[in-house]
């Protein structure tokens, strides 16, 4: 806890630190140190320590619910920052090395991987894709290679899933379903279909080393 300096952080931030450095910790644990995590979480809570305590001094309850919600999100995406560079130093690369998938894209190779047609014609047609699904031109011959090793990678994400999680990609990816079509077949209203969908393209993109902590 941080205490006694010019601008005391507000109580509910001292309480997000020591929550968000155990789910970077958990995944960090074999490079970083629980404490240098804290620390690090500190040193960047107080160069916006009067910003956010604005944002957490709302009388709107809903609004400062959501605004703690995004430092949390802001706090964490800064701690993986740290824990990725300590990380890569230790194993001896650079961070600008790495490469991270996201929902789109998992989204569009899915009914590939469903079908489990993870092969060359999967290959030479998910190449043929950008990301607003229009056509390109083929992908050089090495980035086949890296399309396949994603390839593999959700379908191992995908296997992981629960079966009900499976069954609503599959019934939107794989069958073409509409969200309506979709809604009706698992008897639940538009807008929960379409949220377990994105909640299982998520699930599968944190399978998958989650977003980057960059953007």
């Amino acid at each position: 806890m941080v205490s006694g300096l010019v601008t005391d952080p507000h109580p509910v931030l001292n309480d997000l630190v020591p929550s968000v450095v155990t789910i970077v910790h958990r995944r960090y644990r074999k490079y970083v140190d629980r404490a240098d995590l804290s620390q690090e979480a500190y040193a960047w809570l107080m160069t916006r320590v009067s910003y956010f305590n604005a944002l957490l001094g709302d009388e709107d309850d809903t609004k400062r619910l959501i605004n703690q919600k995004r430092i949390a999100f802001q706090m964490r995406r800064a701690l993986e920052r740290y824990a990725r560079k300590e990380k890569a130093t230790r194993s001896g690369y650079q961070t600008n090395d790495e490469s991270f998938y996201d929902v789109t894209t998992i989204a569009q190779l899915l009914p590939y991987v469903i079908a489990s047609v993870v092969n060359e014609t999967a290959i030479e047609q998910a190449q043929n894709l950008v990301n607003d699904g229009t056509p390109r031109k083929p992908a050089a011959p090495a980035e086949g290679g890296n399309l396949l090793a994603t390839l593999i990678d959700i379908k191992k994400s995908y296997e992981l899933l629960d079966e009900d999680e499976k069954n609503i990609l599959r019934l939107r990816y794989h069958e073409n379903y509409t969200l309506q079509q979709l809604s009706e077949a698992t008897e639940c209203a538009i807008s929960t279909a379409d949220r377990r969908c994105s909640n299982a393209l998520r699930k599968i993109l944190n399978f998958m080393g989650g977003e980057s902590p960059y953007q």
